[in-house]
């Protein structure tokens, strides 16, 4: 058993390594809340620039004219060839972060978990 004036010492180191989890994980928090907001940017970003590749693609003669010439495009061709590109760069970045997002927040909780033991 241990002596009595020990049991405090103990309940206080408990308390301030509680404190200082909390303050860990409040800030993890804060990190995930602006890191999801960055990936729906990059995703936002992607829908809107393959989408208006797509527009600019069929309805404004990127295809025809990519269709009619050999070499040496327009920008009808080659503006939508650069936005899908974007799209596509911005799509790989979001999934690269959240893939990232995810295994922290996989490690957080395991970090969590062993806290609590």
């Amino acid at each position: 058993m241990p002596h009595p004036s020990a049991v405090p010492a103990e309940n206080a180191e408990n308390a301030q390594a509680r404190a200082e989890l909390a303050a860990l994980l409040a800030a993890e928090m804060g990190k995930a809340h602006t890191e999801m907001r960055i990936i729906r940017g990059l995703w936002v970003l992607a829908a809107t620039t393959l989408a208006a590749a797509v527009v600019l693609w069929l309805v404004f003669g990127g295809r025809d004219q990519f269709i009619a010439r050999a070499s040496g495009y327009d920008a009808q061709v080659l503006l939508p060839a650069w936005l899908a590109l974007a799209g596509l760069l911005s799509a790989a970045a979001a999934t690269v972060l959240f893939m990232i997002r995810l295994m922290r927040g996989a490690l957080g909780n395991i970090v969590q978990k062993q806290a609590r033991k």
